[in-house]
């Protein structure tokens, strides 16, 4: 069971500024532009219409109208190389949002590296944009629409699985707060202080996957152990236990789409 940790409430930034766009062209430039300018860390950017949203790998993501798009400005006081776990713990956030919107809290799952699944359907993305000394992540979310372009994944929305009507702007906020109550915490304490709450809600632990490197390497096949202590994937190949913090792309065959 995921609980949202009260005793770190003090955590909280106050200094959370949620701007409303009624349209741009992806709320990450927005965001990174001014965070160039300085603006500082809590800068967020909520818009009601994307007309180049983007995910990971430069793919499109189709920004339909009554979805959420949602950019926010941090700048880490953590090591660099640690940087990659926001994902992560802005996914963790997004569970924990759906859990306090009413999803059941047993459908939902996080998907390394960036996603988030309900009922094993892609219901938010994760896009994180890394410059000299900040950082910009774009939050996708699914709220009244699911996108018909996805290949890989079935796609689903929030109003498939409650009964109540939220604004787009109260959503935003409540995953605004947890997701900064959780960075906070993330400073302070680490990636190792989530590793079980991710691992619990992890999809397809302990199955098989099948995971490519690079365009030029061969397939590798393991089990899937879920994370290891820095948000790597962690999988066991014969009786060796790797982890790889990137890779080019990953399946599980035996998963059912």
């Amino acid at each position: 069971m995921i609980l949202i940790d009260n005793s770190f409430i003090g955590y909280v930034l106050t200094n959370l500024d949620l701007n409303i766009l009624q349209t741009c062209s992806s709320t990450n430039d927005v965001a990174i532009k001014n965070a160039k300018k300085g603006l500082p860390e809590g800068t967020s950017y909520l818009s009601y219409l994307q007309t180049k949203g983007r995910g990971r790998n430069n793919n499109q993501w189709e920004s339909m109208k009554g979805n959420l798009f949602l950019s926010i400005i941090f700048r880490p006081t953590l090591s660099k190389v640690k940087w990659q776990q926001l994902s992560l713990i802005i996914g963790l956030s997004i569970l924990e949002t759906l859990i306090k919107l009413g999803v059941d809290k047993n459908i939902i799952e996080l998907k390394w590296p960036n996603d988030v699944l309900v009922e094993k359907s892609k219901i938010s993305g994760v896009l994180l944009e890394s410059f000299d000394d900040f950082i910009v992540a774009g939050i996708g979310l699914n709220i009244l629409k699911k996108p018909q372009n996805e290949i890989k994944w079935k796609t689903t929305k929030l109003y498939d699985h409650i009964n109540k009507d939220f604004s787009l702007k109260y959503i935003a906020n409540v995953i605004l707060k947890i997701t900064f109550k959780n960075y906070a915490i993330w400073e302070d304490k680490g990636f190792n202080y989530f590793k079980k709450k991710i691992n619990n809600t992890i999809f397809n632990i302990n199955n098989k996957i099948v995971i490519k490197l690079n365009s030029q390497s061969n397939d590798i096949n393991g089990v899937f152990l879920g994370l290891g202590d820095n948000g790597s994937l962690k999988i066991k190949i014969d009786n060796k236990y790797l982890e790889y913090h990137s890779v080019e792309s990953f399946f599980f065959p035996d998963e059912e789409l």
